[in-house]
């Protein structure tokens, strides 16, 4: 008799948990997939911020060099070889400044890296605490009244 009563609680539960494993195994998958994508997002941005970075360091060096020259150059008495190294070597120093730039904005962006993925598994971590709390079982306060037959009848 206990069996038949819980039998419909049992089969219900039985469900609820097929479904929240077949939706969780459907959910990892999509993680899964998310993740993926974000680090190939990933690796082309530090791909891109590998190449800046060299590009400063040679541009930086080239700059440095030149100005080196410019001052050799002030030394010697053409009037036309101090604006041309002067004018190289500010092109060299504007091309590294937006090279540096570059860089600036790149690294500001690693902060957002995997931003998409942090969301969803937050909401799916607050999705699962929702439904533990609406599947706790209630339990009764008071056991239930036993039924009243023939038998249970008070005698006189």
């Amino acid at each position: 008799m206990l069996a038949r009563l819980l039998a419909p609680q049992i089969d219900a539960l039985v469900e609820r948990l097929r479904r929240g494993v077949a939706l969780g195994a459907e959910v990892a998958a999509d993680r899964v997939a998310l993740a993926r994508l974000e680090w190939e997002d990933e690796k082309r941005r530090l791909a891109r911020l590998l190449v800046a970075l060299l590009s400063a360091v040679w541009l930086g060096g080239l700059a440095v060099s030149f100005l080196g020259v410019l001052v050799i150059i002030a030394a010697w008495d053409t009037a036309w070889r101090i604006p041309a190294a002067a004018g190289v070597a500010l092109l060299l120093c504007l091309a590294l400044a937006l090279v540096v730039l570059q860089v600036q904005r790149l690294m500001q962006q690693g902060d957002q890296s995997f931003a998409l993925l942090k969301r969803e598994l937050a909401a799916d971590l607050d999705t699962l605490r929702r439904m533990r709390d609406d599947a706790a079982p209630e339990v009764p306060s008071e056991p239930p009244p036993a039924p009243e037959g023939p038998d249970d009848a008070p005698r006189p």
